[in-house]
């Protein structure tokens, strides 16, 4: 045995308590117990004594639960011998024997000297701790105070004991204990300490049993906020305080104990929380024995849920039974769970117990239930949420508890059915998919929707129920997608935002309702704030999901990084630890995700199958083909039978109408219909009941007929031994209809009776009788239980009423729940209430997809957005307008911020702009008269939207920035400014005329003057809010008070403050919405200055302002404002108002300037792009002002910012060459100083980042060359561009590029190739021909001393730098630059043809003869100088230079033709001797294509008659003869110039070959004398026309003398060809030249011969012409040639002689006998005869 000092610590307990009991005992009554006390005292304080655990009899060697909190323990039968008296002593029944031994235990408990486990099905140790608690709980029987409060705070001690474990019947035994004494007690304290007691227990249990440890510490609960919602008012604090110390005290005992001591054995681990070894307990039906009647109803429940489970989700239990089997069993066989389960089914129970009459007093045991229960639910840990025993626990026992108590009249139940139901939904949604979704209608929807006549208190609380649900922003969004996404679930977030619409609307005028004023107003206010919050929940759920930062911290995206990956969030429950835990799956949860698409698809299903069973509902044909059409049903009739049979939602007359239809498709859905039912095995009145429930049998007799003939069929099939026939079915079937009406119909009075039934029915089966007893049972079945539809679709067929709890698909149900005959009505109902139920939850078991998504997708909301915008628009819109009431204007413009916000970040811009319309109006800008307090504080709203959420206002920003401009407006005329207009007002004057603008010309507004209240009386009819209207009176007819109002109303404005905190935050805002944010200021900005009657700048100064704040935006962003902006300056700039477009172009000055203080890299083209609109304006702008303001301005810009300007040289210069063209002089001298300065003073700064600037500048300096105004600018022009052309020469263009991008690094320099070449890159080219071609146009300059500088200094350029260019170079130049000087005029110059308009067109005022003369010559022969000066580069070009020749000679122009057959000779002469074979060829052949082109036609002449040239006096008044005439003389003139042409080409080959006849080969001479044949062979056949000759006579072209009128041509052609002949075959003798030879002097015989022998025979083929002296000067113009031609012939050798002499000497012979013009001819024939012929001759002879 231990020391005394050990006994002492148990003694110091028990002792004192055992000598209390012996002093206060009968010792008649309690003589025994006053023994077994002694026995025990002694015992303890007897040292001598043996151990406890030294005992050798039977069981004294077992452990028992006592021990003194040291090293001894006493065994069971020890333990039971020292609590015995104390357990008796507590049966007494004796206050005063009690007291002590419930003070002794508490101590033993509370000190720990009693562990184990208490449990009346454990072992002996169990047993006996389980009497020990049982012997506690009875002694509150004695109705004492103190006895309670001990009995309470030894119970709560023992829950909460560590070493004492509590489970089973002990645990429920103590609960009904404490349960008791709150019910029974009559101290307020003792109660309120029962319920805290009872708290406590429940949270240390399921505390415990989240933990799976009954070591876990545990705080002591608030005893303060248990006091709610019905003790709070009838407690004191002091109360309240005690209650918090004793609950308090307790627990910190508890854990003192457990702190100090070093728990052993198996107080170290679970307690064997997961022994399995006792089976009775894991036996879930040993849970749920009870032997009270009132849970009989919880046994139907819970049976009945299981089953509907079961036959719901038999395909999700197939694959993981196994699983769900061992989970369960583990569940059960853990003693904490257990304890939970037990004290959770518990509470629900005692939450359905409902005295006989609902008294406040009686009810108070079921709300205390259910404040545990709630407490409990919303305080459950992941066990409790996931686990399936729990959650089954919930919808057997829970959902019935809710049922029953939410329809109960007493508000404090329904609080608490409320918040049950407000904690399911927040943190068990998951597995309560179904429950929730017929719950939720039912208790709150029901109670939203009845608008007219709803309980106050009920609506208030449903009202508070719903503030709640929105403040975990994931609630909403998953019932959405849960529920209103469901095709067979109600649309539970639709319904109770119109539920809130209709609430915050009150009560419709009209209609009777049972509210006060003061309550209708709290109640609107309420819904408001709920709407409020709807929209505060998705706009946090947003934010959450694209981790935005929330607008009102300062830490922008601080704390969102721990947000889990958008698409993985975890469901949250509620409140504390949200996620699921990984042990337990939920089987009802989605992977994590919704996929969008699938949801939007089953959204958009459900929309039109609620569109096609509308239809139906009024069409049930128009439906059916609606649904077909939409796929929604299939068309066959047992698809479309289906459908009628299982969708909801259906009118079940107009079902009825449609199956009674005679119509084909009708009957065939009908027969599908009826043949869809099982009737086997069931009764007649059965089979009639399950048939007639799902339609109402139509009132037309054929249609009935019809339907019951194919019933009678199908149950007959079914059953065919039931009748003899179906014809018996058939009859029987419509008695049994009749039976029915006039058994339940009330308006029957006189009953059918069983006999009258059998009666009406004999002989119906083939002329027998049915059975008596059949009949009669079927006339009992129907007088007892009357044949109806479901109840639950009743409603459906009625028609929307104003109450909306009709909406409820569950309407019947709620009819059966809410009384409405008498307090009975609830008990009387309840059993059919609970069959409803379970039918209910079995359509959706069946129904329902059991799949619960956890919303991620932002896409979700827009389709929630889409469904509450309309309502949630008019809920605000409609109080703000309407009332000024401040809490009231307070909602209604945080709901606007929350509907903006939302739709604005989803980017659904119709929703977004119609918030933000609504609240722009509510504003009252635009109606300065009307504004209240209210307004203003639209107005702060405005402002506040713009601040925060302007990130995603997009093009609502335009609405924002409108009020904006409104409110400086009417700022600025209250605090008495003039308008802007009145600075824009001053009239227009004439362009040049108008007085010079300053440069800083902002006006300003804030000066003040006399009479300036005009103003404002002005705004006050401005108009709508769209601006639409206008000025409907004048200032002066207002009264002093309106006036007076007004101002009182601008001072009102003070209010708001400063909005330029809206541009100076524009920094802040995101790459896209600052864009949105500068193209909604720019067309706000248009709007005022387009203002026919008040212009105003104010937006356009803030346009310079936002450009000047954002201007340090990276460039991608910047060059994207600044497009917008480019475009609105150039449209103000353009604008008809002189002043405005003088501001815009001055604000545009100053933000340029800015502009070009930041530096600008190579190659980029920023700076270009922002000066842009200045060269837009300086181009569109009709005012003389503006363009020399922009002049000014550029200029400005060069003399202040040279350095930094880069690429704005190209807009700069660009600006200048549209000035250099302007109409008005000094713009032209302004622009051009500018120009002389950049050039003179900053040309190296031209040049110094890319070559195209220079370009730049070259063109404008060509532009500047055409100035009309002034020669000496043109010539200056022409000298800097010379200026250009030396240092491009001289490799200073874009030197800083061309460093380090040489070819060879060590011999290339200044962009040289070692070769003195440039380099033929694009960028060289690109530099050097805008130059040339510039000079090169301005040949054509109509100023002769402009083209000749120009000219020269082409040239002299080309000159002096050609030695640089490679051939590539001059190749371009030569095409380009020198060719395009001879286009217009190689190609169209005729001035006395067609073209001569195109040729004045192209020249102007350039007179044509002196640029032929003088010009053209001049620049053909620097072309062919500087083809000599460069012919060893540029060699390769001559067949080009060839050919611009030839294209000049071919002009019918024959000064140009001269031009360019001189210029051939001066080329061949120059380079002729350094020609190649292959050279000489392309010249001898464009001399051929030449005389080819050039010879003369008279075709036309021929063609058309002349006869009416003789007689000018009969013709000289017909036009058209007049035509003819001018026509024909126009074609022998332009057949004589080219004639002409011919000659000249004639002399200039004659010349080529003199001066290299011996360097051209016989290839080259043949084709020259191919040439010159076809020109002497063509003018032959002219010369010999008689006919043309004769035209040409009557014509007057050809002289008195008659000669022939190419006979000069003709002979110098053929002239030339004998020569070329006579030399080739001289130097070379060959077949093909002597043919040539040989036929060309037989040509010119026959030719001559024809001529003289045709005069002899007398015969006169030249018409008019005389024939003797005419005949004589032609052959004496022809003789030259035949004396050269006999002359060739003589000259020819003997053997060519001998080989043709058969061919000459007949023309010789006929040579001989001719008359002859000159006696040459004679004399050439004679030595011909006497040298050649004669002797070939004599020696044939």
């Amino acid at each position: 045995m231990a020391s005394t000092e050990v006994d002492s610590r148990l003694g110091r307990v028990i002792v004192p308590a055992l000598e209390k009991i012996i002093k206060n005992a009968s010792w008649r009554k309690h003589s025994k117990l006053a023994h077994e006390c002694k026995s025990v005292i002694e015992r303890l304080r007897s040292p001598e004594k043996p151990s406890p655990l030294s005992d050798s009899e039977s069981g004294s060697s077992v452990p028992g639960p006592l021990h003194d909190g040291g090293a001894t323990e006493y065994s069971l039968s020890d333990s039971e011998i020292i609590l015995s008296p104390l357990i008796n002593a507590c049966g007494t029944g004796v206050l005063k024997i009690v007291d002590p031994s419930l003070d002794s235990i508490q101590k033993l408990v509370a000190h720990g000297y009693v562990r184990g486990e208490a449990d009346p099905t454990g072992g002996p140790e169990a047993q006996l701790l389980s009497k020990l608690i049982g012997s506690i709980c009875k002694c509150h029987e004695l109705d004492d105070e103190g006895i309670e409060l001990l009995v309470l705070k030894t119970l709560l001690t023992a829950v909460t004991s560590i070493s004492l474990r509590i489970h089973g019947d002990s645990l429920l035994q103590i609960v009904r204990t404490c349960y008791g004494i709150y019910l029974g007690s009559r101290n307020a304290v003792n109660q309120a300490t029962a319920k805290a007691s009872l708290v406590q227990m429940s949270v240390i249990v399921f505390r415990r049993m989240e933990a799976d440890s009954s070591t876990v510490p545990i705080q002591p609960i608030v005893v303060a906020e248990l006091m709610e919602p019905m003790d709070k008012s009838e407690l004191d604090p002091s109360t309240t305080q005690s209650v918090q110390s004793f609950i308090t005290k307790i627990m910190q005992d508890i854990d003192g104990v457990f702190n100090s001591s070093n728990p052993k054995g198996p107080l170290g681990g679970h307690d064997g929380a997961f022994e399995t070894s006792m089976a009775g307990t894991a036996n879930p039906t040993d849970l749920l024995d009870s032997t009270d009647k009132d849970m009989l109803d919880a046994k139907y429940w819970e049976i009945s849920m299981y089953k509907s489970a079961l036959e719901g989700r038999k395909g999700e239990l197939a694959d993981g039974e196994a699983e769900k089997d061992d989970d369960s069993e583990v569940q059960i066989g853990n003693k904490l769970r257990r304890d939970a389960f037990l004290v959770f089914r518990a509470l629900c129970k005692l939450s359905m117990k409902t005295p006989p009459k609902e008294d406040p007093e009686l009810m108070r045991g079921k709300i205390v239930a259910l404040e545990l229960l709630k407490i409990l639910l919303e305080n459950a840990g992941a066990v409790f949420r996931t686990s399936d025993r729990f959650l089954g626990a919930i919808k057997q026992y829970l959902c019935l508890s809710l049922l029953k108590n939410s329809a109960s009249n007493l508000m404090i139940i329904f609080q608490l059915s409320c918040s049950i139901l407000l904690s399911l939904v927040s943190r068990f949604r998951a597995g309560l998919k179904a429950e929730i979704g017929v719950f939720f209608p039912m208790i709150v929807l029901r109670v939203l929707e009845n608008v007219a006549q709803p309980d106050f208190q009920q609506k208030m609380i449903v009202l508070r129920f719903l503030d709640k649900l929105c403040v975990d922003s994931q609630i909403l969004v998953d019932i959405f997608i849960n529920y209103d996404c469901d095709v067979n679930s109600s649309n539970i977030f639709e319904r109770m935002v119109n539920g809130l619409l209709k609430t915050a609307q009150g009560v419709p005028p009209g209609t009777v309702t049972t509210l006060l004023p003061p309550q209708e107003s709290t109640m609107k206010l309420e819904a408001m704030k709920c709407l409020v919050a709807v929209l505060r929940s998705m706009g946090d759920w947003v934010n959450k999901q694209l981790r935005l930062p929330d607008p009102n911290s300062a830490k922008m995206l601080e704390g969102d990084e721990k947000n889990p990956e958008e698409g993985s969030h975890p469901m949250e429950n509620g409140k504390g630890d949200g996620n699921l835990e990984g042990s337990e799956p939920q089987s009802d949860l989605s992977s994590g995700t919704s996929d969008a698409l699938a949801i939007e698809q089953r959204r958009a299903y459900k929309l039109e199958l609620q569109e096609g069973i509308s239809i139906f509902n009024r069409k049930p044909k128009k439906g059916i083909e609606f649904l077909i059409k939409a796929n929604k049903v299939g068309n066959s009739p047992e698809e479309i039978a289906g459908f009628l049979k299982d969708a909801s939602g259906l009118n079940k007359s107009l079902i009825g109408d449609y199956l009674g239809e005679r119509e084909d498709m009708s009957l065939k859905v009908m027969h599908a219909y009826v043949d869809s039912f099982e009737f086997q095995g069931m009764e007649f009145d059965e089979a009639i009941r399950a048939f007639l429930q799902g339609f109402r049998l139509p009132g037309e007799a054929q249609k009935i007929d019809r339907i019951m003939e194919k019933f009678a069929e199908r149950y007959c099939k079914c059953n065919p031994k039931a009748f003899s026939s179906a014809d018996t079915a058939y009859v029987l079937a419509y008695s049994v209809i009749m039976l029915n009406t006039d058994a339940h119909n009330p308006m029957v009075k006189n009953k059918m009776s069983a006999d009258d039934f059998i009666r009406n029915n004999r002989g119906i089966d083939d002329g027998k009788d049915i059975p008596e007893e059949y009949m009669r049972a079927l006339y009992e079945r129907i007088s007892r239980n009357e044949i109806k539809m479901k109840d639950a679709d009743l409603t459906v067929q009625q028609k929307q009423s104003t109450n909306s709890s009709r909406l409820l698909g569950l309407d019947a149900i709620l009819n059966i729940v809410v009384p409405r005959r008498g307090e009975d009505m609830y008990m009387e109902s309840s059993d059919d209430l609970i069959r409803h139920m379970q039918e209910r939850f079995k359509e959706k078991a069946r129904k329902s997809e059991s799949v619960y998504y956890a919303a991620s997708d932002v896409v979700i909301l827009r389709f929630m957005i889409e469904v509450c915008w309309a309502p949630m628009l008019a809920a605000f819109s409609v109080p703000l307008d309407q009332s000024d009431d401040t809490i009231v204007i307070t909602l209604c413009l945080e709901g606007f911020h929350q509907a903006i916000h939302v739709t604005s970040v989803m980017s659904m811009k119709t929703q977004r702009d119609a918030f933000v319309t609504s609240l722009a109006k509510f504003t009252s800008l635009h109606s300065p008269a009307d504004i209240k307090q209210k307004n203003i504080e639209a107005i702060k709203a405005i402002v506040k939207l713009a601040e925060e959420e302007g990130n995603y206002l997009q093009d609502a920003w335009e609405h924002i920035l409108t009020c904006v401009s409104r409110f400086e407006h009417l700022h600025l005329l209250g605090e008495g400014a003039p308008p802007d207009a009145t600075f824009f007002a001053f009239p227009q004057t004439e362009a040049g005329n108008s007085p010079k603008p300053k440069s800083s010309s902002v006006p300003v507004l804030k000066e003040r003057g006399p009479g300036t209240l005009q103003y404002a009386a002005s705004a006050v009819v401005r108009g709508s809010y769209d601006g639409s209207g206008v000025v409907g009176k004048a200032s002066g007819t207002m009264t002093s008070e309106q006036m007076n109002n007004l101002i009182s109303n601008l001072n009102l404005l003070e209010q708001v403050g400063d909005m330029s905190r809206i541009f100076t935050r524009s920094q802040r805002l995101n790459s896209e919405a600052i864009i949105d944010f500068v193209k909604a200021l720019c067309k706000v900005s248009m709007d005022e200055l387009r203002s026919p009657s008040d212009p105003r700048v104010f937006s356009l100064t803030k346009i310079v302002e936002i450009a000047h704040y954002n201007m340090n935006r990276i460039r991608l962003v910047w060059s994207s404002i600044w497009h917008v902006l480019s475009d609105f300056f150039v449209t103000i700039g353009c604008s008809d108002n002189l002043s405005i477009a003088i501001f815009a172009m001055d604000s545009l000055r100053q933000l340029s300037m800015k502009f070009l203080e930041r530096e600008e890299l190579a190659n980029y083209n920023f700076q270009n792009e922002f000066m842009k609109p200045f060269v837009i304006v300086m181009r569109k702008s009709g005012a003389v002002e503006i363009r020399e303001l922009i002049i000014r301005c550029v200029s400005q810009m060069v003399l202040s910012r040279v350095n930094n300007v880069k690429s704005g040289w190209k807009s700069m210069f660009m600006i200048f060459t549209t000035a250099a063209h302007d109409a008005h002089k000094n713009i032209v001298f302004l622009a051009f100083e500018m120009v002389e300065k950049i050039i003179r003073d900053y040309f190296p700064y031209i040049t110094e980042t890319e070559t195209t600037t220079f370009t730049d500048c070259v063109n404008c300096l060509v532009a500047f060359t055409n100035s009309k105004f002034e020669k000496d600018i043109s010539l200056h022009a022409i000298a800097f561009l010379q200026y250009c052309a030396r240092k491009l020469a001289e490799g200073d263009i874009g030197s800083s590029s061309k460093k380090n991008t040489p070819s060879s690094p060590r011999n290339a320099k200044n962009g040289k190739q070692d070769n003195g070449k440039f380099f033929e890159s694009e960028e060289h080219l690109y530099s050097w021909f805008p130059l040339l071609a510039g000079l090169s146009e301005l040949s054509f300059d109509p100023r002769p001393g402009i083209r000749k500088n120009a000219l020269k200094v082409l040239f002299d350029t080309l000159r002096n730098h050609g030695d640089h260019f490679s051939l590539s170079l001059w190749e371009r130049g030569f095409e380009s630059v020198l060719f395009r000087i001879f286009d217009y005029v190689r190609h169209d110059v005729d001035r006395s043809g067609e073209d001569a308009s195109d040729w004045e067109r192209y020249t102007g005022e350039l007179d044509q003869e002196s640029w032929l003369y003088e010009t053209c010559t001049l620049a053909l022969q620097l072309v062919v100088d500087l083809f000599i000066s460069f012919y060893k580069t540029v060699n390769p070009l001559l067949k080009k230079v060839l050919m611009l020749f030839v294209s000049l000679i071919k002009r019918p122009h024959q000064s140009l033709a001269g031009a360019g057959i001189a210029a051939l000779v001066r080329l061949m002469r120059e380079v002729g001797h350094q020609l190649s074979d292959e050279q000489w060829l392309d010249v001898v052949s464009c001399i051929r294509e030449a005389a080819d082109a050039t010879s003369p036609d008279f075709s036309y002449v021929l063609s058309e008659g002349s006869a009416d040239v003789g007689h000018e006096d009969e013709t000289s008044d017909n036009p058209d003869i007049l035509r003819r005439n001018s026509q024909l003389l126009a074609a022998v003139s332009d057949a004589k110039s080219k004639a002409s042409v011919q000659i000249y080409i004639i002399q200039a080959v004659t010349d080529i070959y003199n001066m290299y006849g011996t360097s051209l080969s016989a290839k080259h001479m043949l084709i020259l004398y191919d040439g010159m044949h076809r020109i002497a062979s063509n003018a032959h056949r002219i010369n010999a026309d008689p006919v043309l000759r004769s035209k040409l006579q009557e014509l007057g072209s050809v002289p008195e003398s008659q000669d022939p009128p190419l006979l000069r041509l003709e002979n110098e052609a053929y002239q030339t060809c004998l020569t070329f002949l006579h030399n080739l075959i001289s130097d070379q003798t060959t077949s093909e030249i002597e043919s040539y030879l040989v036929g060309l002097c037989r040509e010119v015989l026959e030719f001559y011969i024809e001529i003289a022998g045709s005069r002899g025979k007398g015969e006169s083929g030249w018409g008019v012409v005389p024939s003797g002296t005419g005949k004589r000067r032609e052959l004496t113009a022809r003789a030259p040639l035949v004396v050269a031609a006999i002359q060739t012939i003589g000259n020819m050798g003997e053997s060519m002689m001998k080989k043709h002499i058969l061919e000459f000497f007949p023309l010789v012979e006929t040579l001989i006998s001719c008359e002859h013009g000159s006696n040459e001819i004679q004399l050439a024939l004679s030595d011909m005869l006497q040298s050649s012929i004669g002797p070939v001759l004599l020696r044939f002879c």
